[in-house]
């Protein structure tokens, strides 16, 4: 069974939500494809492992707790078995303020979660193994809100990052290091802390998402007119970077967005499947 819970109110702002699949009476076969959003998830496994395949890359198997860190490929996570997973899902740039070192070094990777946010959480994923969600969700609440306060560069890289999301993408560096009160070299350096990604890699990310939801919210627009209103030198562009980020082309992402989905969802592709085809 899946389910979700929220984050206490003051780690909202870092964390998105926390995520559950719970073991059932019978095995189960996942599908979740991924693209790209800059953003990590923390994933505690107990039951059958998962494979995380990179589309047009390798594929490797999990069958412990790991952090998939800022993506810059589009992934699949396939799983069949007897599943149980505990995940935390991490607004842009949230896992930055809880990260016990740069992030840079571990983009696209998938390290054992102590690397990032100390050898602390593994009393955590020893908790979490025999927790039912709400029990869980109060384990995880513990562990960030006792990382809280930020560090001190934290303020200036969340005032760069806002006026980034705020402009779409659009932003120019050096715009974003005068909000923030920095130099370009320094802003550099605050996102390679606290994100991960250089700022410009970051724009394009949030310019592709942009176009993503677009499509999603509005079936009929033209292509065109997509690019345009996300930020794109023309629709060429944006079909390379929509190729790149999500492995697939821009027609089959058209007319599908949540209820009520928030200005900023980003947008993945979850598969049950119980029965061949």
């Amino acid at each position: 069974m899946y389910q979700l819970r929220q984050p206490d109110a003051a780690l909202r702002p870092f964390i998105e939500r926390y995520w559950f699949v719970t073991p059932g009476p019978a095995p189960v076969d996942i599908r979740v494809d991924v693209y790209v959003d800059a953003r990590a998830d923390l994933v505690f496994s107990y039951g059958a492992p998962w494979r995380r395949h990179v589309l047009g890359g390798g594929t490797t198997e999990h069958g412990a707790a790991c952090l998939d860190a800022q993506r810059l490929d589009p992934i699949r996570i396939s799983q069949r078995g007897q599943v149980h997973l505990v995940g935390v899902r991490f607004h842009l740039g949230g896992l930055g303020a809880f990260a016990v070192g740069p992030l840079r070094p571990w983009t696209g990777q998938t390290p054992p979660p102590q690397a990032v946010l100390g050898p602390e959480i593994l009393a955590l994923d020893a908790a979490l193994a025999a927790a039912g969600p709400d029990q869980a969700a109060a384990l995880l609440d513990a562990f960030f809100l006792a990382r809280l306060p930020l560090a001190r560069t934290w303020g200036s890289f969340r005032t760069a990052l806002d006026l980034l999301v705020d402009s779409g993408g659009r932003a120019e560096v050096e715009a974003v290091a005068r909000a923030a009160g920095v130099s370009v070299r320094q802003v550099e350096r605050l996102f390679a802390q606290h994100l991960g990604l250089p700022p410009k890699v970051t724009g394009r990310v949030l310019r592709f998402q942009e176009g993503l939801r677009a499509l999603m919210r509005d079936p009929g627009c033209p292509l065109s007119e997509v690019a345009q209103r996300a930020g794109y030198f023309d629709q060429a562009h944006f079909v390379r970077d929509f190729r790149r980020m999500t492995g697939g082309v821009p027609r089959g992402y058209r007319g599908y967005y949540p209820p009520q989905g928030p200005a900023d969802f980003a947008p993945t592709v979850v598969a049950f499947v119980q029965a061949p085809g």
